[in-house]
Order: C-alpha cells, then structure tokens, then sequence
C-alpha cells in the first residue's frame, strides 16, 4: 500500500510538472501577443537566456525586444499558436521541444505585412523555489512564408460586425476578462 502510495505522489508530481511547464509556454505566447513585458519576463528562470534569431542573450532583455519591435504596428496584433509539446523531467531541471505557428504583422518592407512562421522552441528549464522558468531557449525555423495578402474577411471584421477586436497592451478585452 505504501508503495502504491508513493508511486501515486511521483505521479501526480509528474502530471503537475508538465502541467506547470505547459502553462509557461502559454503564457509567453500570450505576453507575446499581446506585448506585455512583464509576462513575457514571467518565463524565464533567474538568468535566464534567449537565443531568438539574432538575439542571443538575456530573457528578460529579449522581453522588451519584442515589445519594441510591436510598436511600429500596434494596431495589428499577431497570434502564436503552440501546438506539440515534448517535455523531458529530470527533477528539477526539464527539457522542453515546443512547435509554434507564429502569425506576425511587420512593416519591414513599407506598408505593414502578416508574416507567417513555424518553429520550435528547445528550453532548457528549471525549477527553482517552486517555480519552472526557462533557463535557455533556442529558435528552430522550420520555415516561413511573407506576405499573406488580401483583404480582411468582412464576416469577422470588428468594426463592422461588433466583434471584439484584439488588442496589444491592456487595451485588449482579455485583461478586462481576467481582472
């Protein structure tokens, strides 16, 4: 029965540590998404690091890397979508290959653009005082595509068919939602 017992704990721990590192990579999407600093800054472990393209460096740095780079086209939010997620426990420490599908607004070439981008994020991460956070990221290209053109699909278009329209910042109506 003890044995039982313990096997159970070892696995609710399991489910709760995958769990855990789950909602970390939701939650950098949605810092992302919607540019906010300090959750982005959330996912990473103390001295953290980020190799994203040409930034390799500290995660926390990074963070504002990204909001600076939604400024110049705020009003066009982009999405990331996580899909697979394979994740390694050893302890405290995890492995961590993440596929991402990145729909990303830029103006790199004049007027602004919706790129396309798929991925995969390799952490690194770590438990520490309770909390996983990211102790190294590095940035898979699978591939990408630029400019999905055309026009808006009007049946979905906020201003014309009272849909909520997202945001960036604390404009956007989930930071109502959640308080």
């Amino acid at each position: 029965m003890n044995d039982e017992l313990e096997e159970l704990r070892r696995e609710v721990r399991r489910l709760r540590d995958h769990e855990e590192i789950r909602q970390l990579l939701y939650r950098y999407a949605r810092g992302s998404d919607r540019a906010d600093v300090d959750i982005i800054r959330s996912v990473y472990a103390q001295g953290g690091t980020d190799h994203h393209g040409p930034f390799d460096g500290p995660g926390e740095e990074f963070a504002q890397v990204i909001v600076d780079r939604a400024r110049p086209v705020w009003d066009t939010p982009g999405v990331h979508h996580i899909t697979n997620i394979y994740i390694v426990l050893d302890g405290d420490e995890a492995r961590a290959e993440t596929y991402f599908l990145a729909c990303w607004p830029h103006d790199h070439h004049g007027p602004v653009e919706m790129a396309l981008y798929s991925g995969r994020f390799i952490d690194n991460l770590v438990r520490e005082d309770g909390r996983w956070g990211i102790k190294r990221r590095e940035v898979i290209t699978d591939w990408s595509r630029n400019h999905l053109g055309g026009p808006p699909w009007q049946h979905v278009v906020p201003e014309d068919n009272k849909y909520l329209a997202g945001r960036r910042g604390h404009e956007d109506p989930s930071y109502a939602f959640f308080g």
